[in-house]
């Protein structure tokens, strides 16, 4: 089927756009959202669905954000902005993916995300080689457990290639696609991003065991499959299964060594329920645990202005002290996930409180709970997103939430005749 691919058949324009808005380049990004605006102007003349979550938050953003500025004065402006812009550049992202989806044959649909995943895998392929080589063996990590750092495909870094893989190995699995499902298996594996990949096997678990009805062989076969995959893993890089299994013992024994991550959450939930404003509000956009807190804060990326950096109180007392302590911790010695305080479930209810976990629960997830029925794989993708919001910030990446929601829709459509026209 891939070497019969027509041009006619493949949206291109579609492709350039994803290609540049995942790219960790912020720059890149605004110029893919520029020409397909320019392309597709149409696409932001109808908000539904997820959109309708995006303009809601939006909403909420400007009304208390400014309350927040008339209190806090002129420091936060640049904070308040970048939020806003943001959360604006998720809503003009999504309408693109919808109207993609709504215009489009599911034919077309497919072999455009099949060249797609085709020019990841093929970056993965070039970055391996040059592991290889530069490390000087077939087998880069027996070298170094951080080899698969380099697995990153286009995007940011390896921890959303695995994450984006893992969102079409199972688009393919549902599919019966078994040749791409297995490639893109690989490529999962290759990023050895051990907590994503923890993770990724444990909501699968949860859901063939409790969301689906496949019959109980297969459950079997699921089990063996799993033990399979940890053996020969363990095999080509065994730092990797004990690096994993350390930090899982450390966080079921919940002592002194503790992960960071951990205790991010007990710190939230401390400030969420230190008084009412800050339970049914949250501290505000950029204001406790966000990539915007971080960018904001001087000390995450080199594009940010020194002269506009912003540090709320909030902040400093809570998040920004692990970031700053994890460098030096007595245990790590150094900076990895299981460290960090990146977490959506710690930017939702840190920033924007009771209101913004509701509207999150009824404009998101309950977009998504009433199409509940007719999903297949999508199910599946949900359960491993919520585990991957332990992990990071990911509406901020624009990356692994824009193939979440493009595989979502194509589920949808796949699956209903007249779910564009509701």
């Amino acid at each position: 089927m891939l070497l019969n691919i027509k041009l006619k058949d493949v949206d291109f324009i579609f492709i350039l756009f994803l290609l540049l808005v995942t790219q960790s380049n912020i720059q890149l990004k605004l110029v893919g959202i520029f020409l397909i605006l320019i392309l597709r102007i149409n696409a932001i003349q109808k908000i539904n669905f997820f959109g309708i979550f995006y303009l809601v938050l939006l909403l909420f953003h400007l009304s208390f954000g400014l309350i927040t500025l008339l209190s806090t004065g002129i420091d936060y402006l640049a904070s308040y902005i970048l939020v806003f812009l943001f959360w604006s550049l998720s809503l003009i992202i999504y309408t693109q993916l919808a109207y993609f989806v709504k215009n489009n044959s599911l034919k077309k649909i497919s072999l455009t995300l099949n060249v797609f995943f085709l020019i990841c895998v093929f970056v993965i392929v070039l970055q391996y080689i040059f592991t290889a080589i530069n490390l000087q063996s077939i087998n880069p990590y027996s070298v170094s457990p951080a080899a698969g750092d380099k697995m990153m495909s286009i995007f940011s870094n390896s921890s959303v290639s695995m994450i984006i893989m893992s969102f079409f190995f199972l688009k393919y699995l549902f599919e019966n696609k078994w040749f791409l499902g297995s490639i893109s298996f690989i490529c999962l594996i290759m990023a050895t991003y051990m907590s994503g990949t923890v993770l990724f096997l444990g909501s699968i678990f949860l859901g063939i065991f409790f969301f689906s009805k496949i019959d109980i062989k297969y459950k079997l076969y699921f089990i063996i499959i799993t033990f399979l995959f940890i053996a020969t893993f363990s095999f080509i890089s065994p730092a990797n299964i004990d690096y994993a299994m350390g930090y899982i013992n450390r966080i079921w024994n919940n002592g002194n060594d503790t992960p960071f991550k951990i205790k991010s959450f007990f710190q939230t939930f401390e400030y969420w329920t230190s008084s009412i404003r800050s339970f049914v509000f949250g501290a505000g956009g950029g204001n406790f645990s966000s990539r915007v807190a971080f960018i904001t804060s001087g000390d995450y990326v080199g594009w940010f202005p020194d002269i506009l950096s912003y540090i709320s109180e909030e902040f400093k007392q809570y998040h920004l002290g692990i970031w700053t302590h994890d460098f030096n911790n007595p245990w790590d010695n150094r900076n990895n996930t299981a460290n960090q305080p990146f977490s959506f479930y710690n930017q939702i209810i840190g920033e924007y409180g009771l209101i913004g976990v509701l509207i999150f629960i009824c404009f998101y997830l309950g977009f998504i709970l009433k199409k509940w029925p007719i999903l297949t794989y999508s199910k599946f993708l949900l359960l491993a997103l919520t585990g991957y919001f332990l992990l990071d910030y990911w509406f901020e990446y624009f990356s692994v939430i824009i193939i979440f929601e493009l595989f979502l829709l194509i589920d949808i459509k796949h699956n209903t005749k007249n779910s564009y026209n509701e």
